[in-house]
């Protein structure tokens, strides 16, 4: 990182749902809820402590973003190093294999003191490598550099060059929970470290590409949500079993991943953080099933002709 390139991170004062899907039980439909099994990746929710808050922009837009930086013992620290050498590695042209595990929630909008609507992230890393962001200023301008380009991967939200740390203000609006995969998060990451090649970006650089290429262990990996979902059979004659999944925050069924089996559904979005696994009491026609995503309500429509009568 050149000494000649700007801090765009300033200090100064802090003075200044979606519902579940609701389908009401058509007397029509048998619905087969009870006869579900269900089966999902074990997990374990997670509720952060307030570390210090971002204050931003949107590009393009009126609406401000608050982005709260706190931290859990959940969350494994990256490898330590020190200044030097994460200095000497985003200097090298040599790939590395630092990476820095995290957890991106959701954004969520709450209003601030005006009455006035912002959109809130919170961003979850442990305490040990939150000591040095806050200690040590390469890895401050390190870490937000790729926060910011992970909001940007996963939310498509591009922020303003300008972002200030407020003082004496440790969160914006309250801290939600993180639900993240009851796993041993540190082998993923020495798999991942096998497995791949990082490339650093210069953080001094704010024209940084769109792709997140620092690995992080973030929401879209970690945190795993059961989509709101229901199942039915018409009474009209058709041997026909419907899905329907409520899907909030997904923008196009190219981010959806579905695998219908004989007698299992499996939907998935790595990058809203979505899976449901579940088998279903019936014998499906694979080849026959086809699928729908309806962008205005979020709702994704699952057709499945059964075997037999």
């Amino acid at each position: 990182m050149s000494n000649n390139a700007k801090s765009i991170f300033l200090d100064v004062d802090s003075s200044i749902v979606e519902q579940n899907l609701r389908i009401r039980k058509n007397s029509e439909e048998d619905e087969l809820h009870k006869l579900l099994e269900h089966k999902s990746y074990p997990s374990k929710l997670i509720k952060p402590t307030p570390g210090f808050c971002i204050k931003t922009r949107e590009v393009d837009e009126k609406s401000k973003i608050f982005i709260n930086i706190c931290q859990t013992d959940s969350i494994p620290p990256p490898k330590d190093i020190t200044a030097t050498e994460l200095q000497e590695i985003l200097e090298s042209d040599e790939p590395g294999d630092y990476r820095v595990p995290m957890s991106i929630g959701e954004i969520r909008t709450e209003s601030d003191k005006k009455g006035e609507n912002a959109k809130v992230c919170d961003v979850a890393i442990n305490p040990s490598f939150y000591k040095k962001v806050v200690e040590i200023t390469t890895f401050k301008n390190f870490f937000l550099a790729i926060v910011f380009h992970g909001i940007q991967d996963k939310y498509n939200i591009q922020c303003v060059e300008e972002k200030i740390i407020l003082k004496n203000k440790k969160c914006f609006g309250t801290l939600q929970m993180h639900r993240i995969q009851d796993r041993e998060i540190q082998q993923k990451m020495a798999e991942a470290n096998e497995n791949e090649t990082p490339i650093f970006p210069n953080v001094g650089d704010q024209n940084l590409p769109k792709k997140n290429l620092i690995e992080t262990l973030s929401s879209t990996e970690n945190v795993v949500r059961e989509p709101v979902y229901r199942m039915y059979k018409k009474k009209d004659g058709q041997n026909c079993l419907y899905g329907e999944f409520k899907l909030p925050d997904v923008i196009s069924i190219k981010e959806l991943t579905l695998d219908v089996g004989e007698d299992r559904i499996l939907l998935e979005s790595k990058t809203r953080g979505y899976l449901l696994d579940v088998f279903i009491p019936y014998i499906v026609k694979q080849k026959t099933c086809s699928a729908d995503f309806n962008k205005s309500t979020k709702i994704l429509t699952v057709t499945m002709p059964l075997v037999g009568g």
